[in-house]
């Protein structure tokens, strides 16, 4: 019995030597680098408000932003709430009263808000289809209907899609008075469809015989009834739609906002994801004296009787 219970000594002082052993020559591994992480979001803060129009589906917008707000809300640990606007007039009453913070705005509003309500430009979009941060006008027809310049046009139907819009209203009627038109006397009738996809609707089944539209939708290539129509006329540059604030905004919080936008990494799928839906490629730091062209432009349109209010 002895003889056993000395094996079975031998045996254990064998085994924890050895594991001893495996400890001691086992290399320690590197710990692995924790990321910093994202600034709590208190939920008791008052949500700052982001707002833009439906420039595409309203549905699929409002998922895409809500999804942005999101992302914003972690990354600077401020609540942030998206509301959609059906029109321009509302945003920018909004970003004039407080209760819209910060805001996506075409050319021509931010113009608007920033004369009439103080808003600042932050950041303005490289847009997904696109590799700057600018865009163009393009003046549409069937490619069937026989019409190869403006002039031509003279008594038929044309389409804006709505009068606060740099691509789709005030750059468009910039190119017709600059071949020659003074009022829409010319035209037979002048329609406003609401959104540029709409407007490629009416021109593509003849409820307009021209149009002006953004270039987004031709960059895009997604739309098979743009093979049909024409480009007559495209106009010059135009700098993208920018992210604006309301003008009492406290600087650290316009410049935290700033920053996110900016942190917005488009190589990560999850911000693929709501980039692809708002049609947004990334985002770089946007000034107001970039959008003096636009505001020229609508300066020349006033005197011509063909302003935007």
């Amino acid at each position: 019995m002895a003889k056993k219970y000395t094996v079975l000594y031998i045996l254990f002082l064998i085994f924890f030597i050895s594991s001893c052993n495996n400890k001691i020559n086992t290399p320690a591994l590197s710990p692995t680098p924790v990321p910093s992480p994202s600034p709590a979001v208190d939920p008791n803060q008052k949500p700052l408000i982001l707002s833009c129009i439906p420039y595409a589906s309203e549905l699929k917008l409002t998922e895409g932003w809500q999804c942005l707000a999101d992302y914003l809300s972690d990354h600077m640990g401020i609540p942030v709430k998206f509301e959609m606007k059906k029109t321009y007039k509302p945003l920018i009453e909004g970003l004039k009263s407080g209760d819209i913070d910060f805001a996506n705005t075409g050319p021509l509003i931010y113009v608007k808000a920033h004369d009439t309500a103080g808003a600042v430009p932050l950041v303005k979009p490289i847009p997904v289809s696109g590799k700057s941060p600018f865009y163009q006008s393009y003046i549409i027809v069937r490619k069937d209907s026989g019409i190869k310049n403006i002039s031509q046009l003279k008594g038929k139907k044309f389409a804006f899609t709505d009068r606060e819009s740099a691509s789709g209203f005030l750059i468009p009627v910039l190119i017709l008075a600059e071949a020659g038109i003074k009022d829409f006397k010319f035209f037979s009738d002048v329609l406003y469809t609401g959104d540029h996809d709409s407007s490629v609707s009416a021109v593509y089944n003849g409820y307009a015989d021209g149009a002006g539209i953004s270039n987004y939708l031709f960059a895009k290539g997604t739309n098979e009834r743009l093979g049909d129509l024409l480009v007559i006329k495209k106009s010059e540059p135009i700098p993208t739609a920018p992210i604006v604030v309301r003008a009492n905004m406290p600087p650290d919080v316009a410049q935290k906002i700033k920053a996110a936008f900016l942190s917005i990494d488009p190589d990560k799928k999850e911000n693929r994801y709501f980039l692809d839906i708002i049609q947004v490629k990334s985002y770089i730091e946007a000034s107001d004296k970039e959008y003096e062209p636009v505001r020229k432009a609508a300066r020349v349109l006033e005197k011509m009787g063909l302003g935007t209010d």
